[in-house]
C-alpha cells in the first residue's frame, strides 16, 4: 500500500453526505471523528453543525487536499471556487491558486507548488479513482450513447428501472462487472490495495449488479453525484453535486471551516493518540482495506476514543468483513435504520451500517 498511501487517490466525492448526516444526527455540542479522503466528508459534515470535526488520514496527500479545499473556500467566491477545483471550466486556475495559496500554511504551499499540473487540470478530477471512473465513462458513452441521457431524464423511478433493465443491465454490463470483480484488475492495473480483500469474482459481480438494480428502483440517477462521475466522467455546475459543492451551502460552510482540525492518524491508533472522546464517527468504507485482524484493530481504536452512546456510520463496499465476536457487544448496529439508509443512499455502491457504541472501559 506504500504508493497508495502517498498519492492523491480520491479528489472529488463518491459518497452521499445526506446519508452521513441522517445516520449521525449531529448536535451542536458534538465532537466528530471522520476520515479525510477527498475532503468531501468533513466538509459535508459541517452542515450538521457539530462543535468540532477531527479529520484524520494516514495518507498525508489526502490531508493536504482537504487543507487546499478549505483555503479555496476562504479565498474565492462561489463561481471561482467551482472553476478553481475543476467543476467549471477556466483557463485561469494558476491565477486563482495564487489567491488560494495565501491561506495555506508553508508546508502545504510547498506541497502544491510541486504539483502544478494537478492545479492546472483542477484537483477535483485528478485522483486515482476519478481517472478510473473517467475512463469507464468514455466506454459507457461509446456503448450506451443517448441511452445515458434517457436514463438520467427518466420522469419516474419505475421508468428509470425499466430503462436500466432493458438498456443497461445486459451481457455487456455483466461482462464489465466481471472484469471489475477480479482482484488482479484492482491491485495490478489500478493500484488499489483494497482489491486484495474482494470476495470471489462471482460474489463480487452478483453484489455489484444487484446494487445497481436496487438503485435504479429507489433513487434517481440524475440526483447522484456518483452516477454523474460514472456515466458522464465528471461533475459540472449543472450536474448532481455533493452537498458541500452546492452554492446555496457555501456561506454556511465558510462560517464553520474553523471547526475542522486535520491530523495524520489512523483508526487503529486512535486510543493512544490523545484525541477524543468523540460523540460521532463517520468511517467511510475503511473495511475495504482490512484483513479481519486489521479491521478489529481499527474498531478497538474507535471504541477507545468513543464516548458513551457515540453514533457511527460505516459504509460497506465489497469486503463483507464484520467485527469479531469480542467486539460485537460494544457495536450496536441499528439494522432497520441501516437498511433504510442503504436503499436511499445516492452513492449506489454501498450498504450502510450505523448505530451506537457502548465502549467497555
Amino acid at each position: 500500500m506504500s504508493n497508495f498511501a502517498r498519492t492523491l487517490n480520491f479528489t472529488s466525492a463518491n459518497e452521499d453526505g445526506a446519508t452521513e448526516l441522517a445516520a449521525l444526527t449531529l448536535k451542536p455540542t458534538d465532537q466528530v471523528l471522520c476520515l479525510s479522503a477527498s475532503g468531501a466528508r468533513p466538509l459535508d459534515l459541517l452542515l450538521g453543525g457539530p462543535a468540532r470535526i477531527t479529520s484524520i488520514d494516514i495518507n498525508p496527500a489526502q490531508n493536504e487536499l482537504l487543507r487546499l479545499k478549505i483555503a479555496a473556500y476562504q479565498a474565492l467566491g462561489d463561481e471561482a471556487l467551482h472553476a478553481y477545483l475543476g467543476i467549471a471550466a477556466t483557463r485561469h486556475r494558476l491565477d486563482l491558486h495564487r489567491k488560494v495559496e495565501s491561506f495555506l500554511p508553508p508546508a502545504s504551499r510547498s506541497f502544491w507548488s510541486a504539483r502544478r499540473g494537478v492545479l492546472v487540470s483542477g484537483v477535483w478530477n485528478s485522483g486515482r479513482w476519478e481517472r478510473v471512473l473517467r475512463l469507464g465513462a468514455i466506454g459507457t458513452r461509446l456503448i450506451r450513447g443517448r441511452s445515458i441521457d434517457t436514463l438520467l431524464g427518466a420522469p419516474t423511478l419505475s421508468e428509470q428501472a425499466g430503462i436500466w433493465r432493458t438498456r443497461f443491465d445486459d451481457a455487456v454490463w455483466h461482462g464489465a462487472v466481471r472484469l471489475l470483480s477480479q482482484r488482479w484488475f484492482w491491485t495490478r492495473i489500478v493500484g488499489e490495495p483494497g482489491g486484495a480483500f474482494l470476495p470471489s469474482p462471482a460474489e463480487s459481480a452478483a453484489r455489484l449488479t444487484g446494487l445497481f438494480r436496487r438503485a435504479s428502483e429507489n433513487i434517481f440517477f440524475r440526483e447522484s453525484d456518483f452516477a454523474a462521475l460514472l456515466l458522464k466522467g465528471r461533475h459540472t455546475p449543472e450536474s448532481a453535486l455533493p452537498l458541500h459543492m452546492r452554492p446555496e451551502k457555501f456561506d454556511m460552510i465558510r462560517e464553520r471551516l474553523d471547526r475542522i482540525h486535520i491530523a495524520e492518524e489512523g483508526l487503529a491508533t486512535l486510543g493512544a493518540s490523545g484525541f477524543g472522546p468523540f460523540d460521532a464517527f463517520s468511517l467511510s468504507d475503511f473495511g475495504s482495506y482490512c484483513s479481519q485482524a486489521d479491521y478489529d484493530a481499527c474498531w478497538r481504536g474507535i471504541l477507545a476514543a468513543a464516548g458513551p452512546g457515540a453514533r457511527f456510520c460505516e459504509r460497506v463496499f465489497m469486503n463483507p468483513v464484520q467485527p469479531g465476536p469480542a467486539l460485537t457487544p460494544q457495536i450496536g448496529i441499528d439494522l432497520s435504520r441501516s437498511a433504510g439508509l442503504s436503499v436511499s443512499d445516492k452513492s449506489i455502491i454501498y450498504d450502510i451500517r450505523c448505530g451506537t457504541l457502548a465502549p467497555s472501559r
